[in-house]
């Protein structure tokens, strides 16, 4: 070994100055930051022996991360001898002997000894403003021994005991001794509905090691299988439990060479559970406790009124507003509540007119709280206490139908509605109507949560002496606007219920996803300023509404893109780059075939031969012609026709040259617009 004998052993402060939780104690609990976010962390405590000394760091202990023992580094390193530096702006951290240049990035599993570099398993950290190393790195950047004794959680830097001085552990030159898998974790079976008992049944193939719980929130439930490797899938979200929201799984290696599958269930919260393994070792039963409801109670200060629904755990409830009458609906599946009255005493309260349980199928709870309308409920859950609150509404004069989505305001005072001014901020989930004047000692101010398929809430506000109604939606809507003589409905609709044609426009990648580059040239960047370009032009025509799906460098989800399209469009077009050889080069225009073809309305098929009769001549591009693509999810998504564009190769330096070029763009933008104003006008939508 190449480090030198030096100690400087800290054991009489180490009592002290560890952390205040917990000092030599068989856990340690402490909140760690790391990768942006706190973690609450309980795990038994790790020890640390060099050259059969102990140690304990004075202020950061060694800690398990996803099964890898992180050491900090500082200590340990200077410990054996060690000069330790860091540097901030390249976030490098050296460890200097006499012998030794050893640089290592945080985050990155590449680093350097002596000039060569070496790889690791695990990258360094920052925990809690640490340095720390995994022990597998500090075996091989330090050219020493690094033994982990997994049984008696200790880390032997150097010299090591031997087996029979050891208590049972498994002891290995640097990095332990592996201990085979005899089984495959091969099945979770989750419970029947979300009203049966809920158990949750973990099986082996084969034999697993042991089990370990490991303690991360109260809203995960983390098991680790030693021994046994992983055969599920990734990610399952049929979980059948109202607080088990999903089932994750991954495998690890431990320090010792030992394989793992951890399984981890997402809570919504906290809940009593026990965890029983079988005697063969191939079966682990999570079993949670019947959630029981043991009060509602009710209380009003000031302006503000609560109804308190006061559980033994997370009730996993589904929580939904509706109007006529406006009431908050609860329900709990699952539950126990033998001790609640249906009528819950309200007698003090101002704004709830009435709050009542009941059963919905024999076992599910049902608590609704029914308040004035021109009130303000909002709810939260946590620790075993659903809150509903309920606030004096500061809006006046106004009704909301959420049947109809109508916002009717009281002719009080009268209002042009021809001078009303629209702002449809679509792209950033609202719409806004700026009234001619100042209405607030009408309609007063602040904001209703409506919670229907297309509006969450609406706001109204006065600034710069006119008052402004802000709807904010969950979908893109229209919005027409009535004079009944007593009243002014205010109606947010479909599009399609307002516009003879539906077009959404869809500028491919962008923000994190670029595409493809090639010859200067980026493809996110090329699809939006096509997609701004063909809108333009399409806009020219009165009879066609566009929308997009960005216009901007943001990066919608692909589903989600498709999702809008279902939702609101007669036809969806995305416009995207081509890349391949530096020899590829065309334009080619890609379909997908839906169920709903041949009913008599436009196809994909229809639209795609369209654009594509058109685009090539218009850029002068070779014609690779109109293509079946049905594995994309942009066009395998949709109901409604769907085409995705490839304009050109950017790969190819012909096309991209002229690409790059305003008139070739305009003439592509123009070329696309009649294609898609030909189908549109030529062939029935709806």
């Amino acid at each position: 070994m190449w480090y030198k004998g030096k100690r400087l052993l800290l054991t009489t402060l180490a009592a002290g100055l560890l952390y205040t939780t917990t000092a030599f104690a068989a856990n340690v609990q402490m909140d760690l930051f790391y990768n942006g976010a706190h973690h609450a962390y309980n795990a038994k405590e790790i020890a640390i022996v060099i050259d059969g000394e102990s140690y304990t760091d004075p202020n950061m202990p060694a800690v398990s991360i996803d099964g890898r023992t992180m050491l900090p580094m500082r200590g340990i390193c200077e410990e054996l001898g060690c000069t330790v530096t860091w540097n901030e702006a390249a976030r490098q951290v050296y460890a200097i002997s006499d012998t030794h240049t050893v640089v290592f990035q945080i985050d990155s599993k590449t680093g350097y000894k002596n000039g060569q570099e070496f790889t690791m398993d695990v990258a360094p950290m920052i925990i809690n403003d640490r340095t720390m190393l995994p022990v597998r790195a500090l075996a091989t950047a330090l050219d020493i021994d690094v033994t982990w004794d997994d049984p008696n959680r200790t880390v032997y830097i150097g010299e090591a005991p031997s087996t029979g001085e050891s208590t049972g552990g498994s002891t290995g030159t640097n990095t332990g001794t592996s201990t085979a898998t005899t089984g495959k974790v091969s099945s979770v079976t989750v419970p029947t509905s979300k009203t049966a008992t809920q158990n949750f049944v973990i099986t082996t193939t084969g034999t697993f090691n042991r089990c370990e719980e490991v303690y991360v929130s109260d809203n995960k439930v983390v098991l680790d299988f030693y021994g046994a490797t992983n055969g599920l899938s990734a990610n399952i979200t049929a979980t059948n439990s109202p607080f088990v929201t999903a089932i994750r799984t991954a495998q690890h290696t431990a320090d010792n060479g030992e394989s793992y599958t951890r399984v981890v269930f997402d809570l919504t919260g906290k809940m009593e559970y026990k965890v029983t393994p079988n005697a063969a070792k191939n079966q682990v039963t999570l079993a949670f406790e019947q959630v029981e409801i043991k009060s509602i109670t009710s209380s009003h200060s000031g302006s503000t009124e609560t109804v308190t629904i006061n559980a033994s755990g997370a009730t996993g409830a589904t929580v939904t507003t509706m109007q006529d009458p406006y009431r908050t609906v609860i329900d709990m599946p699952g539950v126990k509540a033998d001790d609640i009255d249906e009528i819950i005493n309200t007698d003090g309260l101002e704004y709830a007119s009435e709050v009542r349980t009941g059963w919905m199928n024999g076992t599910t709870f049902r608590v609704v709280v029914e308040a004035n309308d021109l009130t303000q409920m909002t709810w939260k859950e946590e620790n075993g206490k659903l809150t509903v609150t309920i606030q004096k509404s500061t809006l006046e004069n106004l009704s909301y139908d959420d049947s109809t989505d109508t916002l009717t305001l009281k002719k009080v005072k009268t209002i042009n509605t021809g001078s009303i001014k629209h702002n449809d901020a679509y792209l950033d989930g609202y719409y806004e109507l700026t009234l001619p004047g100042d209405y607030s000692d009408v309609y007063g101010y602040g904001t209703l949560n409506v919670n229907t398929d297309q509006i969450k809430s609406f706001t109204i506000s006065t600034t710069g002496g006119n008052t402004v109604i802000r709807f904010n939606q969950n979908i893109i809507s229209a919005y027409t606007i009535k004079d009944t003589g007593s009243a002014y409905e205010i109606t947010a609709k479909n599009p399609q219920q307002v516009y003879d044609k539906v077009l959404l426009l869809d500028a491919g990648h962008g923000g994190n996803d670029p595409g493809t580059s090639g010859n200067g040239l980026t493809e996110k960047t090329m699809n939006l300023t096509m997609v701004l370009k063909v809108k333009s032009y399409v806009e020219s025509n009165p009879n066609i509404k566009v929308y997009l799906t960005r216009d901007d460098d943001s990066r919608p989800a692909n589903a989600d893109r498709a999702k809008t399209a279902n939702q609101i469009a007669d036809l969806m077009v995305s416009i995207h780059m081509n890349a391949g050889t530096a020899s590829a080069s065309g334009t080619e225009t890609l379909y997908a075939a839906h169920s709903n073809d041949g009913n008599g309305t436009l196809t994909s098929l229809q639209a795609a031969q369209a654009v594509q009769s058109r685009l090539p001549s218009a850029l002068s591009t070779t014609n690779r012609g109109v293509k079946s693509r049905p594995d994309l999810l942009i066009l395998n998504s949709t109901t409604v026709p769907a085409i995705l564009i490839e304009t050109c190769f950017l790969s190819n330096p012909g096309d991209a040259l002229k690409i790059s070029q305003a008139t070739y763009q305009d003439a592509a933008a123009k070329a696309i617009g009649d294609g898609i104003i030909y189908a549109m006008s030529n062939y029935k939508l709806r």
